[in-house]
């Protein structure tokens, strides 16, 4: 069996931020799309009631805390995720076949199915495979070999029959 492609990914904060993002843009759609619109529109009225009655430190700090995790969930996420992360784990090597694709680490082999993927992901660094509602994987395009990342974009796309998610971007 001939291997096609190979990625050496480290599960820092970037990786785990892409594989929040990807979650969040992906199975979490619309759980997303409806707590951001409930969060603006608590900070909205917030600053106008602050406008309106004037500063309080409590609602000032409320409404600070509220924006900042608005604007940076994906980011806390993935530091929360890295917490998380099982001791061996933090560096994965990964190898592409035509009917499967293993990751390697520390405390183990997996093999994996093609159709396991409910979505690929990309951002601007990351390929994300996203297998469930809480479960992610992430590959480093920067340590792609065997091609590059058009290469396994179409053969990830042949592979499970469904398009890569573009997914760079804040909201």
């Amino acid at each position: 069996m001939e291997q096609k492609f190979t990625f050496e990914t480290d599960y820092d904060i970037n990786a785990l931020s892409a594989m929040a993002r990807a979650l969040r843009k992906t199975v979490r759609k619309k759980q997303n799309r409806r707590s951001h619109i409930f969060g603006w529109t608590v900070a909205v009225l917030g600053i106008l009631v602050t406008a309106a009655l004037g500063v309080n430190v409590v609602t000032l700090t409320a409404l600070i805390i509220l924006i900042f995790f608005l604007l940076f969930e994906d980011r806390i996420n993935g530091y929360l995720a890295k917490k998380r992360v099982l001791p061996g784990t933090e560096h994965c090597r990964s190898q592409f076949y035509q009917d499967k694709f293993l990751t390697i680490t520390k405390i183990g082999k997996t093999e994996f199915r093609y159709d396991r993927i409910k979505y690929v992901a990309e951002d601007q660094r990351y390929f994300v495979f996203v297998l469930s509602n809480s479960h992610a994987q992430a590959y480093d395009k920067k340590r792609l070999t065997g091609g590059d990342a058009g290469q396994f974009r179409g053969f990830m796309e042949d592979r499970t029959g469904q398009k890569v998610i573009p997914v760079s971007g804040r909201i």
